[in-house]
């Protein structure tokens, strides 16, 4: 099933003291680390919100509701594509591989769901990802009441749309992300030692 991708790059880094989207992993810039991974298997991919300066990786979508998080970001994109699914995923999130966007695609096409979220740790007890999802532009409506509303948790906003499915995920690592220096360096050693 075909589908564009969006990264989610509109967040204030305020822990991490800079930009995340311009951090470098093993050489390459977590922007474009997460534009290569959703290219793989998305007819396009752009960037949801973030600063003007990234738009020399690839089509920045301006957030429109600065301010209230990556509901904002969704919503902008969803206004703007022109596909039934989108794929997202947050810049600082840079090991979801291409088996994972395939299943949650793969259930997207089977499901009546307006979205597909990823949930890391298996089933039972399963940490929700609603950034690492897709969302069909039918849900579009709903978010954006939500969004207007000032419900911004997109967990919630989500289900206020309509139903959500989710795909389960035995790998923690696949959706971690990185809010401190601290937390950036540690990823890169287990990284470059073969783990996580």
């Amino acid at each position: 099933m075909q589908a564009a991708g969006f990264v989610l790059a509109g967040g204030k880094s305020t822990r991490m003291g800079r930009d995340k989207a311009l951090l470098e992993l093993n050489g390459i810039t977590l922007v474009e680390r997460a534009l290569q991974s959703l290219s793989e298997v998305c007819a396009e991919v752009a960037i949801a919100g973030g600063a003007p300066e990234l738009e020399r990786y690839g089509r920045v979508i301006p957030d429109v509701t600065p301010g209230c998080g990556p509901l904002g970001g969704i919503v902008a994109a969803l206004e703007q594509t022109r596909w039934e699914w989108n794929l997202f995923v947050p810049v600082d999130v840079p090991f979801v591989p291409r088996a994972a966007w395939l299943a949650i695609l793969e259930r997207a096409a089977a499901e009546d769901a307006l979205t597909v979220m990823a949930r890391a740790g298996g089933r039972a007890g399963g940490q929700v990802q609603p950034l690492c999802a897709a969302y069909s532009q039918a849900a579009l409506a709903g978010l954006r009441r939500e969004l207007h509303a000032g419900h911004w948790k997109v967990t919630a906003a989500a289900a206020a749309a309509g139903q959500v499915a989710y795909v389960d995920f035995d790998e923690d690592a696949w959706f971690r992300n990185f809010n401190t220096p601290e937390e950036f360096v540690t990823a890169q050693t287990k990284r470059s030692r073969g783990g996580g």
